[in-house]
């Protein structure tokens, strides 16, 4: 769910419904305003707007602020651009469809991006990078988007396991160790066998990077580091998953890139060595693909 949708939601007291009123009332407008301003404009005071920002589970005023005005922008966005449930239409040429699909994809390469800050995802690599083991658990082709990342990740030695939902995948969750952690895919964060992964290894203390949608849902509370991806298709109502898929494989490749980068020279070496020795017999005519 939104922070927009919470706020409108929300059982608030009558008057923290005024505050919320005013905020989806003015909009951008909070954002040039103080706390004081803000706080007498909503015949409030400032510990008032503390108070209202704890009840939607931001630690502060501040906190609520940056991330309702960030949403804005992220939802405003998307009113223009192409369509990611429908990017293109029966009549279209095949030149049109390329086009927009191209379109599409850079799109949600730079909403997640934007979603994503520096320091969350330096926060993520650095727990791969302690992690003896990194399980990864999703659904549906969610599991083929993670597999790229797990040998691209295993060619540097970083042992990273896919566990789909069928079989032993609650065994596997339950017997993972404290110095692993885990990746979950879940775009809309509400499947519940994921849910059931995601309670039983907080409660086996095995730490967790959750790749999911924007707002709130069941699997956030549950992770202990969040990702949010791209969020511009419905869950049925689309031809395919064009703008999630890329908006993961994205995120997998950055990460699989800083923890390369955290050990580069020996990570390099390691990955050039190996392929000179095993992929010896691939030749190019090309000038371009010739190496050195």
């Amino acid at each position: 769910m939104f922070l927009i949708e919470k706020m409108e939601l929300y059982p608030f007291s009558p008057n923290e419904r005024v505050i919320a009123d005013y905020i989806l009332k003015e909009k951008y407008a909070i954002r040039r305003k103080s706390t004081a301003e803000i706080a007498e404009a909503a015949y409030a005071s400032k510990s008032a707007l503390v108070r209202f920002a704890k009840k939607l589970d931001f630690q502060g005023w501040v906190d609520f602020k940056e991330a309702f005005l960030d949403e804005l922008t992220y939802l405003d966005s998307q009113k223009t651009g192409i369509d990611a449930n429908l990017p293109f239409q029966a009549e279209d040429d095949m030149a049109t469809i390329a086009a927009n699909l191209s379109s599409l994809k850079k799109e949600a390469i730079d909403d997640t991006l934007s979603l994503n800050k520096g320091e969350a995802l330096e926060v993520a690599v650095n727990l791969l990078v302690q992690s003896e083991t990194i399980h990864i658990f999703a659904a549906s082709n969610n599991l083929l988007n993670a597999q790229e990342f797990a040998l691209q990740m295993s060619r540097i030695q970083k042992d990273v396991r896919i566990h789909q939902l069928q079989g032993e995948v609650m065994f596997n969750a339950y017997l993972a160790k404290k110095k692993s952690c885990a990746i979950i895919i879940s775009y809309s964060g509400e499947t519940l066998q994921l849910l059931r992964i995601m309670r039983l290894l907080k409660r086996q203390g095995v730490p967790s990077i959750l790749l999911t949608s924007i707002g709130d849902n069941s699997s956030t509370p549950l992770a202990t580091h969040v990702l949010r991806l791209a969020t511009r298709e419905k869950l049925y109502s689309k031809i395919g998953t064009f703008s999630t898929d890329t908006s993961i494989t994205f995120l997998l490749e950055c990460l699989y890139a800083g923890v390369f980068a955290k050990n580069y020279d020996a990570n390099l070496s390691l990955r050039k060595n190996a392929s000179r020795f095993i992929e010896f017999e691939r030749t190019s005519s090309s000038e371009i693909l010739k190496e050195e």
